[in-house]
């Protein structure tokens, strides 16, 4: 793991950890809740910022969309994943996910 990727990791983790959310990392990819985001070359600021989207999307997503409208929430919305990684291509890259709890991502 990168030195920018474990200072990350630092400040991550608290926030995290009071959203509930599981976080990991490796060279590559920052998991959260089991969602893997390509991370390839990121600065610190990068990956907070790729943590930031998640959370923000996980928490603001259904407010966002009745507030702004459904078209600017798309948009938002593929702004936000641009860098995330699907299961189907984590299965052909050959990289598994961590084990990360399941969680309800409804609860507050």
């Amino acid at each position: 793991m990168t030195s920018d990727t474990e200072r990350a990791l630092e400040i991550i983790e608290p926030m995290a950890k009071e959203l509930n959310i599981e976080v990991s990392a490796d060279d590559r990819l920052l998991y959260c809740n089991g969602h893997a985001i390509g991370i390839s070359c990121n600065s610190t600021y990068a990956t907070i910022n790729e943590f930031l989207g998640y959370a923000f999307l996980r928490m603001c997503e259904r407010e966002y969309r009745f507030k702004a409208g459904i078209a600017e929430a798309t948009e938002l919305n593929k702004e936000i994943r641009r860098y995330w990684v699907s299961q189907s291509t984590l299965e052909k890259l050959g990289l598994k996910e961590p084990n990360v709890k399941e969680t309800n991502h409804d609860e507050r």
